[in-house]
């Protein structure tokens, strides 16, 4: 009961930061469409609720999220290394937590999550891409990278992406 009350008031309170953040209001003491909840205030709160309910995935995940997308990247592992013990075969998750990997320098493991994203959704474009970059770019597998980034295209032809990986995998032929 106790955990279900404090995971319903952390969700109101976001809840209502992000109306009163996204339509702005015409002049009366309303916070402007300039004010957002800051990530440390979405990590708190994000970190209340998954120390009340540890199984809560989509917490975990949340936490992962705006973990990365502050540049925490070592926290976002942590985050999403909790919610894949939940679900291992969470794509999605895997895939963002091999970014991570990435962004603190350690290629191999994004790698390996990759490769376990792609083991179990071998048609996964994202993971196939961001395969590409990182044997691109960190490991120096040109042959390797091309592969990936025209299966890339095989599986997303018209991704918003797909000129600039055309041209990706002409720069990777002159290796």
């Amino acid at each position: 009961m106790r955990k279900s009350v404090f995971f319903c008031l952390v969700t109101a309170a976001l809840f209502l930061f992000s109306c009163q953040n996204q339509g702005g209001s015409s002049g009366n003491g309303g916070m402007g469409a300039g004010a957002a909840i800051s990530p440390d205030s979405q990590i708190s709160a994000l970190k209340g609720v998954v120390s009340q309910d540890p199984k809560n995935k989509k917490a975990w995940i949340d936490l992962g999220d705006i973990s990365m997308d502050s540049g925490r990247y070592q926290d976002a592992i942590d985050a999403y290394g909790a919610a894949l013990k939940l679900d291992p075969r969470d794509v999605n998750v895997r895939v963002d937590m091999g970014t991570c990997y990435r962004d603190i320098g350690d290629p191999q493991k994004a790698i390996a999550e990759y490769k376990e994203a792609l083991r179990i959704n071998p048609n996964h474009p994202i993971a196939t891409r961001n395969m590409g970059v990182v044997l691109a770019y960190d490991l120096h597998k040109p042959a390797e990278a091309k592969k990936m980034f025209e299966r890339y295209l095989k599986l997303n032809p018209s991704a918003p992406d797909a000129a600039g990986i055309r041209q990706e995998i002409d720069k990777l032929k002159g290796n």
